[in-house]
């Protein structure tokens, strides 16, 4: 695996290390499916620079998983259960599905989705029913 820690950015190296292994137990690498985890290298220098947007929610995600006793991969649990990890969830999730080789394992081109788009495929509309039919939730304004 070769090294992603950005001396210039935000998070220091230790906060890089921990959101890499933090990524890596979010979406670990599948042999079966062969497609790599979020902390691959190339994956994960897009989380790096994605993270800059976010740095706050990113860091407190980073300091409630550092005062985890032992490595985080023992807490799983607990970090799945925080609303604190939400955000870093989120960007590692929005990161993994951009990259090119998972694109391709799940059959989809490696594109932007602008200005050719994807073909969708209609779903089962009549799952809707019992929405439609639960009538108004909202009051008016």
């Amino acid at each position: 695996m070769q090294n992603t820690i950005a001396s210039d950015h935000p998070l220091t190296p230790e906060e890089q290390a921990l959101l890499r292994t933090l990524a890596g137990l979010i979406v670990p690498a599948s042999e079966e499916f062969d497609v790599p985890g979020a902390d691959d290298p190339t994956i994960f220098a897009d989380i790096l620079q994605s993270a800059v947007a976010q740095q706050a929610e990113v860091k407190a995600a980073l300091e409630y998983a550092a005062g985890l006793d032992g490595h985080p991969a023992a807490h799983v649990e607990t970090l799945q259960m925080s609303e604190v990890v939400a955000p870093v969830v989120a960007l590692v999730m929005q990161c993994y599905y951009r990259a090119d080789a998972v694109l391709v394992s799940l059959g989809m081109e490696p594109r932007p989705p602008y200005p050719e788009g994807y073909e969708v495929e209609q779903g089962d509309w009549s799952m809707l029913e019992a929405v439609q039919q639960r009538g108004k939730i909202w009051r008016d304004v």
